[in-house]
């Protein structure tokens, strides 16, 4: 019978199918490996098969740290952007209670990013106004060379 340290081995060696065929034969004689529940995660490509694996080992031991991590690692992680551009909490001034609860002065007029957030997402409207910028600098370019062809062309008398 596969040993796990025989799965870890033919991860080493980059063969993942045969790690995940010795994974699961080890599972099918000892279905409450942790290790081989963990190595057969480790193995898998599809996530919500990792996930599965990762919530096994939780059931078999619900403090074990590394199937907590893996489930961790599976979720979302969230786009730097749009994190950048979300709404952010005015800074605190200097002496708390500057302004009565009653006092409807507006401080400063802060743009909402949440709409600037949102329109961040759509990957559309960023890739044509990219393809606007490189058209137009290529018109740039030709329009700019052709004046200094003229240019030069006119002062060498040719």
């Amino acid at each position: 019978m596969p040993t796990i340290e025989d799965g870890r081995t033919a991860i080493a060696q980059g063969n993942l199918q045969g790690a995940r065929l010795i994974f699961e034969a080890i599972l099918q004689e000892q279905p409450r490996n942790e290790d081989a529940w963990l190595g057969l995660a480790e193995v898998l490509t599809d996530p919500e098969d990792k996930r599965i694996c990762y919530e096994n080992v939780l059931k078999i031991n619900k403090n074990n740290q590394a199937a907590k991590e893996g489930l961790r690692n599976l979720e979302p992680k969230a786009d730097p952007l749009v994190a950048a551009l979300a709404p952010q909490p005015p800074p605190e001034e200097a002496g708390e209670g500057f302004m009565d609860e009653d006092d409807s002065t507006i401080l400063s007029a802060r743009p909402d990013f949440a709409d600037v957030a949102a329109e961040a997402e759509d990957g559309a409207s960023t890739a044509v106004l990219v393809a606007l910028g490189l058209a137009l600098s290529v018109v740039v370019f030709a329009v700019g060379g052709g004046i200094i062809y003229f240019i030069l062309t006119a002062l060498s008398g040719v």
